[in-house]
């Protein structure tokens, strides 16, 4: 029996002890169809103390959330919701803005190499001079970005601070 015999009957066995031992470690739900829980809605105005999380924006590729508003949020609360839906809105604006830069300049740069090359797909190669030109040009635009973004977000902790003391000493 040579090495690769045994390295895959070695590989073999493991699979088939995994399998079993995963087999026997299944729970097995005896519950009636009807007694099954049922799905929570995803209606915003039903859930005021959950998080909504959607699907990635097409350009930006940002999660958005929605955040809750329950009926009897006090004003600090409500300030906080706010300011957090305004630093998405920032954070959205600017990476759409960014990656629909990126995506025209790529787009003009592959084509720029197609026609020198005779139209013959771009290279890694290529593509990376792209993409290190386009972070030197960018370095300002993102830096700015960081900044306001660092500035946002420690903007936050007051209004944070805030709403938790209230939550606290309101027990």
């Amino acid at each position: 029996m040579n090495i690769l015999q045994r390295t895959s009957l070695s590989t073999a066995r493991s699979c088939r002890r995994f399998a079993t031992s995963a087999s026997a470690s299944k729970t097995v739900t005896t519950e009636s169809p009807t007694k099954r829980r049922e799905r929570e809605s995803l209606d915003p105005a039903l859930n005021t103390d959950k998080f909504l999380v959607g699907n990635p924006h097409p350009v930006s590729n940002l999660r958005p959330v929605r955040y809750p508003v329950p009926s009897d949020e006090s004003a600090e609360d409500r300030a906080l919701r706010e300011q957090r839906e305004r630093v998405d809105a920032f954070n959205q604006n600017f990476w759409v803005s960014n990656n629909n830069m990126f995506n025209k300049a790529k787009a003009e740069y592959e084509d720029k190499i197609r026609a020198q090359n005779g139209g013959e797909a771009v290279t890694t190669e290529e593509l990376s001079i792209f993409y290190k030109d386009f972070l030197d040009k960018a370095y300002e635009r993102q830096m700015n970005y960081n900044r306001q973004w660092w500035i946002e977000n420690v903007g936050l902790l007051w209004p944070s601070a805030k709403s938790v003391v209230r939550k606290w000493t309101s027990k």
